[in-house]
């Protein structure tokens, strides 16, 4: 394989997490279509409209969860469901910004995409952390509440993004 394609398939499966998530843009609640469709593939399984969260099932979640805030902390519990649905919403952002930089960086020849390559591989590595600490692996943080789906999420992108970190350092060192 060349150094070029190296490079440019580094670069496209950084593309993975704005295919996914880009949406939540939007509407952080589409997470849910994630939930619904991808993760059960992840039991493994199929996805069943029977199970599939709705929109008010989330509505219904997220007020569960501010009714259950003592009542003098009430307005930290609103504050704190606002912060995860705006974090929500970043990180698609971010996702997004990855995706122009991968597109601006396949214009690019090869000599040129070194900063792209340090910036997505850094980033797969941490994905890949991240991953493995969903799978049971300890390190980088703690989740206090890994699904079953959310745990072989884990083993399976942790070594996709091994992979990426690889092919990102590769590019790096290639166009340096």
């Amino acid at each position: 394989m060349s150094t070029s394609l190296i490079s440019t398939v580094g670069l496209l499966l950084c593309l993975a997490p704005a295919l996914v998530h880009a949406v939540e843009i939007y509407r952080p609640l589409w997470a849910r279509w994630v939930v619904n469709w991808v993760l059960p593939f992840f039991a493994p399984g199929l996805p069943r409209p029977s199970k599939a969260l709705t929109h008010d099932d989330e509505i219904a979640m997220l007020d569960a969860a501010l009714g259950a805030a003592p009542a003098d902390k009430a307005p930290a519990a609103a504050d704190y469901i606002f912060l995860m649905l705006f974090e929500q919403r970043q990180g698609a952002l971010a996702f997004i910004a990855v995706a122009a930089g991968v597109a601006y960086g396949l214009t690019l020849p090869l000599a040129d995409r070194h900063a792209l390559h340090f910036v997505f591989g850094i980033m797969a590595a941490l994905f890949a952390l991240v991953n493995a600490n969903h799978a049971g692996i300890p390190g980088l943080g703690h989740h206090p509440r890994i699904s079953r789906n959310g745990r072989n999420v884990g083993i399976v992108f942790a070594p996709f993004w091994i992979v990426v970190t690889i092919l990102n350092y590769l590019g790096f060192t290639a166009a340096a």
